[in-house]
């Protein structure tokens, strides 16, 4: 499901026909607290990571919902309680590496690996270095790849174990990021039986007369997951065309009202997709350029 928030309503009229709905997320006890209606919104993002808060408010809004409708709302997102519960022993300084488990020391390493990526990236953006910026976000991308699968495999083993203590046949909906062909794979081996899989992409832009399309940062990864073939050229082509597409989306969105668009986000996101895959590395870098100029005002087309 792609985190913006002008794709609930279409994650509300999928739901609607289950009676099961296993969401990415903690499955902790504020999460709990708020779905049951104990504590509001604000109280929970206190305990919660989020990358867009209007987003998040709108999603969490839509479980509780669900929940007062009679779907049984379940988080499952392990990895995210284990990564959690180390970055707030961190900060009190009291975390001891030799007494984590072993899936606990390798979410520690990578999520400090992804952080110093992330951390590099971000500075070459401020000084205005292309080729470095490329250069950690293919970087990124790679260790999200192993994140991605290791983050999939906690996911299944929990599910599957949800799913079998269910008792009576259940109609289940389970959630998942763009990437989530990766836990249907998991799933399938462990319950011997592929889960059919709803796009909301596809859902929305089929609704909307538009072709849909991945957008080049999710296809530099998924690459990374499945081990598929790339040059050093191609590489570095699709991740020159990811950072500007995530580059424009953000100049772009950044200054309007995401739920007052409603599907026009849709359909102006999918116009900065479409123009990010024509770009060759001399039109990325012109881009690049352009955005990165103070106060740099420049139009394009979508």
């Amino acid at each position: 499901m792609p985190s913006g928030i002008e794709y609930i309503k279409y994650l509300r009229e999928v739901a609607q026909h289950y009676d099961v709905f296993i969401v990415e997320s903690p499955n902790t006890e504020s999460v709990r607290q708020y779905l049951s209606g104990e504590i509001n919104i604000d109280q929970l993002l206190y305990d919660i990571e989020y990358f867009n808060i209007d987003y998040t408010r709108e999603f969490y809004k839509a479980l509780r919902e669900f929940n007062e409708y009679g779907i049984d709302v379940i988080p499952v997102d392990p990895y995210s309680v284990i990564s959690v519960g180390i970055r707030i022993k961190a900060m009190l300084h009291n975390l001891d590496y030799k007494s984590l488990s072993s899936d606990g020391r390798y979410v520690a390493f990578m999520e400090l690996k992804i952080a110093e990526a992330h951390r590099a990236y971000n500075s070459a953006l401020l000084r205005g270095d292309f080729e470095d910026a490329v250069r950690w976000l293919i970087k990124y991308a790679r260790l999200d790849a192993e994140r991605i699968k290791f983050r999939s495999e906690l996911r299944a083993r929990e599910i599957v174990k949800i799913l079998r203590n269910l008792g009576k046949p259940h109609d289940v909906l389970i959630h998942a990021d763009h990437y989530n062909e990766v836990l249907v794979n998991y799933l399938g081996k462990k319950l011997m039986c592929m889960p059919s899989v709803i796009r909301l992409d596809d859902v929305a832009c089929k609704r909307l007369g538009v072709r849909p399309l991945i957008h080049p940062g999710i296809k530099l990864t998924n690459n990374y997951v499945y081990g598929m073939p790339m040059n050093k050229g191609e590489e570095y082509l699709l991740a020159s065309r990811a950072m500007i597409y995530a580059l424009l989306k953000a100049r772009i969105f950044g200054r309007v009202n995401r739920r007052m668009l409603g599907d026009k986000a849709i359909l102006i996101d999918n116009s900065l997709k479409r123009l990010a895959y024509r770009l060759s590395i001399d039109d990325a870098k012109d881009i690049f350029r352009k955005l990165m100029m103070p106060g740099s005002i420049f139009k394009v087309r979508v």
